[in-house]
């Protein structure tokens, strides 16, 4: 009797623990949804009350999957850039295809600013213009080399004077998942692929906070696939604090453990035969002969 009752119980504790680990627990995320269209602009992903992008130091993580990139048919345009003076213009240089830091007109940052329909990159997630990513599609071989994806962050030396600083990033993966997170500390800035890193920069002027009613805005017209999975954390993630995050989030194949929930709970019906009972007066289903088989014989 008693080890019936052992049993029952570890085959409970047992049921327990994959309920609990393999059926309710999802990763963490902020913001109206786990998943958004990339497809579709300026889609709220993450309120600023969720993460506020301001002075002290706070980290980003999101999951971007690309399954079809923009192709640029145009040449991309580069501008002449003097290395001993700050831009007045916001694009790649013609020397090395870097971009350069842009002074802006006091605060006024539009001539800074990169347009979706002109150049060879598109934003694919910003925070007002304190923050955006911007990614590169497909370009012609002549245009390389190029950057093809940029972080810009708006700076400034005081409430008067801003600029526009950049930060060059390796191409995000196409068709696979994509974990990235990006750290602030003070004019320093890590950006995280997965769990290694892939940027380094301290700012040459103070990061400039968003307005306090800003929010996050993700999407673009000009791709396709997802992105989501958003959480803030109002601190400096560490290496191992990525690495501890990456592994709760996405399984070994790198798809985020949250869709892998959602497939538990899909069930596919079996296809049922035309005719239960019988042939119903067909002629019996004759699969063609494998063109690759292969015949031996012992007849010589």
């Amino acid at each position: 009797m008693l080890v019936e009752i052992l049993i029952f119980i570890v085959i409970c504790l047992g049921i327990a623990y994959i309920t609990i680990n393999y059926m309710n627990a999802k990763p963490i995320y902020q913001g109206p949804s786990a998943i958004y269209d990339l497809s579709k602009p300026n889609q709220l992903v993450l309120h600023n009350s969720d993460l506020p992008w301001n002075g002290k130091p706070c980290s980003i993580r999101f999951a971007v999957y690309i399954s079809k990139a923009p192709r640029t048919l145009s040449k991309v345009n580069c501008i002449t850039i003097d290395p001993s003076i700050d831009t007045a213009a916001f694009g790649p240089s013609c020397d090395d295809y870097s971009f350069k830091t842009c002074k802006c007109a006091g605060i006024d940052c539009s001539q800074c600013s990169t347009e979706n329909t002109t150049g060879y990159m598109s934003e694919l997630l910003r925070i007002g213009n304190s923050l955006q990513l911007w990614a590169s599609g497909y370009t012609s071989e002549n245009d390389k080399p190029y950057v093809p994806a940029l972080l810009k962050v708006k700076t400034g030396t005081d409430l008067n004077q801003y600029y526009m600083e950049s930060i060059a990033l390796p191409a995000i993966p196409l068709q696979r998942w994509t974990v990235i997170t990006i750290v602030k500390e003070g004019r320093r800035y890590d950006v995280y692929y997965g769990a290694i890193p892939v940027a380094s920069k301290i700012c040459d002027h103070i990061p400039i906070p968003p307005t306090s009613d800003s929010a996050w805005y993700a999407g673009n017209a000009s791709w396709r696939g997802q992105i989501g999975l958003f959480a803030g954390m109002q601190k400096p993630q560490t290496t191992d604090d990525v690495e501890k995050d990456v592994a709760a989030l996405v399984d070994t194949r790198g798809v985020p453990f949250y869709l892998n929930s959602i497939d538990l709970f899909s069930i596919t019906m079996p296809t049922l035969p035309e005719c239960i009972f019988g042939n119903c007066n067909r002629l019996p289903a004759v699969k063609p002969m494998n063109p690759f088989i292969v015949y031996s014989s012992t007849v010589s």
